[in-house]
Parts: structure tokens; C-alpha cells; sequence
């Protein structure tokens, strides 16, 4: 069954820096072409996919749970933590070191293997083999708490874990590692990637870009080049990237090869099959607040095999007496759409007392989206990023009115599988 997240209003503030700002806000999708027309099929060497060496882990596939299949029937649920803390208060970026273990244990309990990230880009390039169902685990900014609390744990389970640091944040100063921490954790089953140099915010990259194209690519090669050659210093060979905020471009795109990147990581959900463009790789971002990102990450009911049919899967539908929206949505509740890739809207503006800026939208297999807010208007938008093969899509829409009062809406509508091409 996929999981539904439970209410969470996406214009929520966040902690202070360094944490990520909402994903579900600025995080961007864009495919464009990288070295060629087809990307996301290019061959690299086998130096060129390297990742850091995991000394003393074993790697051998003894560890996967099931049989290797052909490459385009793999999936990979990435998962994507922050902060973690038995004491402190819980947000979505910091959550119980116990839950972080409930949920390792639930990988164990599961038939998904764990996969470190050297696997993951062997396979995504064409060299290697895996299970059908892998988990690939990440964690951003570089915590204390990564090396305190989640460390133990991973090394417990024997899971390899892949750590996307920020340079500006490796003093070990207040809540940051050390270096030495890293060390020892890349003896460990960790290895490591790059999260830029000073964590900008998605309106610190649109502010210099508003400044013309020699500043923003100034700006690139700062955040996103220069951090590449001084994470190698200090950790060894380092060829992936980690969007903060999932904020990214095209320039941001075809900038990353010329670094040395081979594969970048977003925040939007999704799993992810031989196909996957390299530089917009789909994540799950792990909340501390809502255990559903979890559990929607590893449930691969809904299997897309080489054909790209579902099989053995029906998402549930709404309750009988759920009521229509009482303001206008397309695709209108019970109808079927001609194509695989719906586009979702809703007016609102005959909502009274709605605050805008409190609107979050949830689709069936996709979790929380990042739906475009007209406040002028007042409409909310999303476009599936991909094509949609399940044959029914429910849609379940949240906000706040004005005095905070939470009031929600939801409805359903089929997909014609029949549709070949859209």
C-alpha cells in the first residue's frame, strides 16, 4: 500500500541555517541535454564512475537479499536525512534517533537491499547488477549528530550510507563534524559528496543570477566547482552532487560534468530506474515530522518493469462519501484522462479566508508535489514529471484558513493505460 503523508502545511517555516529550505517549494525538475542528445545514456569509464573506497566494508553481494535481475528492472528508493536527536524538538529536518533505528530495522525485516553509492552509479552507468529492490541512503550538510547518533546504527546494521557535505560547515565547531569523524566513518561504510561551499538558499542563486551570467556562473563555479577539489583534499575522490534545496538549472547542469560530477541528487520523490537522468536523480526526503516519506520510499508495490506497465498494484481509492471539492479541479472527480501525464489544477478562488501560502497538494504514488501557487489567482498546479501507469490517481489538498483552521479537499480520476504515447 502507499503511504499517505499526513497534513503538513508546504509554507511552514523552517530552522535557521544550514538546514535545507522546503523542497516542496523550490525544489525544481529540468532534463536538459548534457553530452549529447541522450544524456542520460552517456558511457563513462569505469575510473570516471570510482567512488570513494570503503575500507574495511564488506561489498561483496553477499549482502543483497535477493537475486541480481537485468538493469531496467532495478529500482532505487534514495533516501535523504538531516539531523537527529533523541532530546531535542522534532521538525522536518531533525528527527528520533529511534526512528531513524525503527527504520533501519524495517529495511532489515523488508526483502530491499542496501546499496552503497558505488553500486548505485556502477549500475545507473552499466556495469554492474543488482536485486530488484535497493535502498541507497544519503544524509545532508554534515551533522554532529550523523557521527553521534545515525553512525552507530548504520554501522550496527551494516548499511553503507553516503555523506553530501558543505565545506563551509567542517569545523566541528557548534553542531558540525569534524574531519577526523568523517574519517573514521569512511573506514565505515560511508563515503562522500558534495553539497556546495556555503549551502545558498534557492533566492541566494536566483538574487546573483538576476545579476547577469558572468556573476551566476561565478557564483557556480564557486559553490559547485571549487568544493569538489577541497572535499578531495580531505576525503579522497569525490564525483556526485547534492542540490541544496534541490534547487537547480540548466547551466547548473551542464556545469557539473565540466567539474567532474557524474551524478546529482534533487529532492523530489520518486524511484529510480536505469533510465534516470544522472543529474536530476529523485530523493526522498526523510521527515522528521512524518514517518510517510519512509514508508511510501520503500514500498515498491508498484512495479514498472522494461515495459512500463504496473503490475500487481491498485492504489486505494478515496471512501465512498468522500464529497467533491466545492471549487473547481481538473481532472474533473471520476474522469478518465487521455493521457499518462495529467496535469492537476485547482481554483480556489471561491475559497473564503484561504491563506494562500499554506497549500499543499498530495497525489497517489508521488507523496507531497511541488505544485505551483498562483496567490494572484489563486490556483494551484502539478504536472506529473513522468508517466503515470497506475490506473487510479487520487488527489488530496490541504490549507489553512486565515485563523488556522485546516481544511482539506480530495478527489479521484483514471488514467488511460490504453494512451501509447503523449
Amino acid at each position: 500500500m502507499v503511504m499517505l503523508l499526513s497534513q503538513t502545511a508546504v509554507g511552514q517555516m523552517f530552522d535557521p541555517p544550514p538546514l535545507d529550505p522546503d523542497p516542496l517549494i523550490e525544489g525544481t525538475r529540468t532534463t536538459p541535454s548534457v553530452t549529447g542528445e541522450d544524456s542520460t545514456q552517456s558511457t563513462l569509464s569505469a575510473q570516471e564512475i570510482t567512488a570513494p573506497s570503503l575500507q574495511n566494508f564488506a561489498h561483496s553481494t553477499q549482502r543483497f537479499k535477493t537475486p541480481l535481475v537485468a538493469r531496467e528492472k532495478t529500482r532505487v528508493a534514495v533516501l535523504g536525512y538531516h539531523n537527529f536527536s533523541d532530546t531535542k524538538t522534532v521538525t522536518r529536518m531533525l528527527m528520533r534517533t529511534s526512528e531513524l533505528r525503527t527504520q533501519m530495522e524495517s529495511i532489515r525485516k523488508s526483502d530491499c537491499s542496501v546499496i552503497s553509492m558505488q553500486e548505485f552509479l556502477e549500475w545507473r552507468f552499466g556495469t554492474r547488477l543488482l536485486p530488484e529492490k535497493c535502498i541507497l541512503i544519503t544524509l545532508d550538510d554534515g551533522w554532529r549528530a550523523v557521527y553521534t547518533d545515525a553512525y552507530p546504527i548504520f554501522k550496527e546494521y551494516g548499511y553503507p550510507f553516503h555523506l553530501f557535505l558543505y565545506t563551509d560547515y567542517l569545523s566541528g565547531a557548534g553542531d558540525s563534524m569534524t574531519p577526523e569523524m568523517i574519517h573514521e566513518m569512511q573506514k565505515n561504510g560511508a563515503s562522500i559528496g558534495s553539497h556546495s561551499a556555503s549551502h545558498p538558499y534557492p533566492s541566494d542563486w536566483k538574487k546573483e543570477q538576476n545579476k547577469g551570467e558572468e556573476a551566476y556562473v561565478a557564483m557556480i563555479d564557486r559553490e559547485i566547482g571549487a568544493t569538489r577539489g577541497k572535499l578531495e583534499e580531505k576525503f579522497g575522490a569525490i564525483n556526485t552532487y547534492c542540490y541544496p534545496g534541490g534547487y537547480n538549472d540548466a547551466t547548473m547542469q551542464k556545469k557539473l560534468p565540466e567539474y567532474g560530477y557524474v551524478a546529482a541528487f534533487t529532492v523530489l520523490p520518486g524511484k529510480v530506474d536505469s533510465a534516470e537522468n544522472p543529474l536530476t536523480i529523485d530523493r526522498y526526503m526523510v521527515l522528521g515530522t512524518d514517518s510517510g516519506v519512509f514508508e511510501a520510499a520503500i514500498d515498491f508495490s508498484v512495479a514498472e518493469v522494461s515495459e512500463g506497465l504496473a503490475t500487481g498494484y491498485t492504489p486505494g481509492a478515496l471512501p465512498r462519501n468522500t464529497p467533491r471539492p466545492t471549487f473547481p479541479v481538473t481532472p474533473q472527480p471520476g474522469a478518465t484522462v487521455p493521457t499518462t501525464l495529467p496535469t492537476i489544477t485547482a481554483n480556489l478562488s471561491n475559497v473564503p479566508d484561504i491563506d494562500m501560502g499554506t497549500v499543499s497538494m498530495r497525489v497517489s504514488g508521488f507523496g507531497y508535489v511541488p505544485q505551483k501557487v498562483n496567490k494572484t489567482e489563486r490556483t494551484v498546479q502539478w504536472t506529473a514529471p513522468c508517466r503515470i501507469y497506475m490506473p487510479l490517481i487520487s488527489v488530496y489538498l490541504s490549507w489553512k484558513t486565515t485563523d488556522g483552521t485546516p481544511q482539506r479537499a480530495a478527489w479521484s480520476f483514471y488514467v488511460d493505460r490504453t494512451v501509447t504515447a503523449d
